[in-house]
């Protein structure tokens, strides 16, 4: 369950989140709210580390700040996607209604025609009234199956344009699960990779680790060579991770020069030695400017790894990983380093 708080708590929440949004221009609607109440209630720690920099800047949250903390943290799948799908579905519906419509006064009409030949037939009638009849109802009943066949070639359409939005829908979901610049999944996405490993955990018999990464002075990164090359930065290093991992493993952007990487059925030792390879390979690589055929090295990662125990959540799990690449962080960059309770 995406908010698991109880009555009592959510109520706590609330009365935070009222405190906070009318210090910010930005209106009181329901994404709004969203985002406070994620940010205030610690359950979302991409958008927490998004918003920090904002508040701590003294930033003022106005209607678009909003919006695309919702759209990029909060919201399943964007706002263009949600209106493209409503649409779609709004026009097949439509097509349905005016369908049906259509064969219900057809089957009206041949229900009244069937009537007017049926009080015919009561009454005296010659040989030439009876072929008129026929004649006439044979006609009817023509109309009514050419109206119950457009009906049936309408719905088979519509069963193709089901089908055809269907694709469309699990295509948007693949897009809302993915990160744009980087095409490794998102924080939606790794939380959907990662649930059906929290509800059987027995599924991994090693047990499952987490690797968080972060790329070591990434800020000195752009201002040196740009945010385009800062970008591109980016993307070789999610590569070098796909390169790394297999089978059901999973890497995810959770931030913007932040990684994740799920380890099902790796026990500690072996995620310590995949962090390794993966930092080996980030610090002996290099990538090519796009304004010059510069080749830049010295780039490097740093680590942090946590093995799941029993009963913990993924946002604990990213929390413990989060605490070890600090610990990296502090210990001089470049490193890895493993998160053990105390």
């Amino acid at each position: 369950m995406k908010y698991p708080h109880e009555t009592a708590a959510s109520g706590e929440i609330l009365r935070l989140i009222l405190q906070k949004m009318v210090l910010h221009p930005a209106a009181f609607t329901p994404p709004n709210y969203a985002v406070w109440y994620e940010y205030l209630a610690g359950i979302n720690p991409a958008l927490i580390r998004a918003m920090g920099p904002l508040l701590e800047g003294d930033a003022r949250l106005d209607d678009d700040t909003v919006e695309k903390l919702y759209s990029q943290y909060v919201s399943e799948c964007s706002s263009d996607i949600q209106k493209f799908l409503r649409g779609g579905i709004r026009q097949l519906l439509g097509k349905l209604v005016e369908s049906t419509a259509e064969a219900t006064r057809e089957a009206v009409h041949f229900g009244s025609r069937l009537q007017t030949h049926g009080d015919a037939l009561k009454g005296d009638i010659d040989s030439a009234k009876l072929r008129s009849l026929i004649e006439n109802l044979a006609g009817d009943t023509g109309k009514m199956q050419g109206s119950m066949q457009t009906l049936e070639a309408q719905l088979e359409a519509s069963k193709q344009e089901v089908e055809t939005l269907n694709k469309e829908i699990e295509s948007a979901r693949a897009e809302a699960l993915t990160d744009p610049l980087t095409q490794v999944l998102n924080r939606r996405g790794l939380e959907a990779a990662a649930q059906p490993i929290f509800d059987d955990p027995a599924s991994s018999g090693n047990g499952f680790c987490l690797l968080m990464l972060d790329i070591d002075h990434f800020k000195k990164v752009n201002d040196t060579y740009g945010h385009l090359f800062g970008d591109k930065v980016i993307c070789a290093i999610a590569n070098t991770l796909k390169s790394k991992v297999k089978g059901q493993d999973a890497v995810a952007r959770i931030g913007g020069e932040e990684f994740v990487v799920l380890l099902p059925d790796t026990n500690i030792n072996g995620a310590f030695i995949v962090a390794e390879h993966i930092r080996q390979a980030i610090e002996s690589g290099k990538i090519r400017r796009l304004d010059s055929s510069e080749h830049i090295g010295g780039i490097s990662i740093s680590v942090g790894i946590a093995s799941h125990t029993t009963g913990a959540t993924l946002l604990e799990l990213l929390d413990r990983a989060d605490k070890a690449l600090y610990a990296a962080k502090q210990g001089g960059r470049n490193r890895t380093s493993v998160f053990t309770l105390h």
